[in-house]
């Protein structure tokens, strides 16, 4: 430790023979004593506490943070979740955190009804290199099938399944197989299914022992008022039809004959409407038949199973498959 002493000599009296002049002297005194050791280290102690104390006070604050994203992922809010999450990936330092946090964002993102904006966040998670492939293709087919991209699903289920084992792997199959019957892969389909196992093999099996209807064909009946809709199966739609078609054509017929033209225009008018909806409503019928056989499929095949991540366990990812 340096010390500096400044002293100052006035003008001396009586024919002094510094002649009167101010003189200034400096006197600098170097000595190391134990006195700054002592002076660090109560620097030290006093800013140790307020250390800690900030590092407990962010510690504090992610916690909270995180038991938001927890509250609200258990009320339901898929959208306040995904905000919470992403809040905290943005303040996370360490990659691997920072990469669950983003997955987790997108995964609550695709439940919110974006899957567009999921894809995005999905896509900070994978930057940061630290989720296995199959984390990373597994929620990349969910988002492909809700943006109805079946062949990209399909893709991406085919890798996790390579990829994942157990649980992970059959559930991805099982994906693929669905993946690949929207976009009318049935060949593929098969093959995935036979990975899978027994129990995807038979509702894929029970799949292709029924048959699609033909919408041109529900259509052609439907010039029949109510035909197609039988043809499809919708018989309370069918009846509908009769009757409505049924109404107005009597109408008609009565209104011609008593020459009451004006009522005869408004209900044939009236009637093409009824009777092009016949027509339209064979067609629509056979889709919506169709759709329904797929999805009867479609649930037999992920019966007990959904991708779930434990969020008990972050920062870490964990997924559940089976239930």
């Amino acid at each position: 430790m340096t010390v500096s002493f400044v002293s100052q000599a006035l003008s001396a009296p009586h024919g002094n023979p510094l002649n009167g002049a101010a003189k200034h002297a400096t006197v600098t005194l170097s000595m190391t004593t134990p006195f700054g050791s002592a002076m660090k280290n109560r620097w030290l102690l006093k800013c140790v506490p307020l250390l800690i104390v900030v590092f407990c006070a962010t510690a504090c604050a992610e916690h909270a943070d995180l038991r938001l994203a927890l509250e609200l992922n258990n009320e339901g809010d898929h959208a306040g979740t995904a905000i919470e999450f992403r809040r905290l990936a943005l303040s996370e330092p360490d990659a691997a955190s920072r990469a669950v946090y983003f997955w987790s964002a997108a995964f609550e993102t695709w439940k919110a009804g974006e899957a567009a904006r999921a894809d995005a966040l999905l896509d900070r998670a994978e930057d940061e290199q630290a989720l296995s492939p199959a984390d990373v293709s597994v929620l990349r087919g969910e988002l492909s099938l809700a943006r109805r991209q079946p062949n990209e699903a399909a893709f991406h289920f085919e890798n996790a399944a390579r990829a994942a084992a157990s649980d992970a792997r059959e559930f991805a199959l099982r994906k693929q197989v669905v993946a690949d019957l929207r976009a009318g892969k049935n060949n593929s389909a098969l093959q995935a299914a036979s990975a899978a196992g027994s129990e995807a093999e038979a509702a894929l099996a029970a799949y292709f022992k029924g048959h699609d209807k033909s919408p041109a064909l529900g259509g052609w009946l439907g010039s029949v008022p109510g035909l197609g809709y039988a043809y499809a199966g919708e018989y309370a739609n069918a009846l509908r039809s009769i009757i409505l078609n049924g109404l107005f054509i009597w109408g008609m017929v009565e209104t011609a004959s008593d020459d009451q033209w004006g009522a005869f225009a408004a209900l044939t008018f009236f009637e093409v409407t009824w009777y092009t909806g016949s027509i339209y409503g064979g067609i629509d019928a056979s889709h919506r038949y169709n759709q329904r056989r797929l999805a009867k499929t479609e649930i037999a095949l992920t019966s007990g199973f959904a991708l779930q991540p434990d969020y008990q366990a972050l920062p870490t990812l964990q997924l559940r498959y089976r239930w």
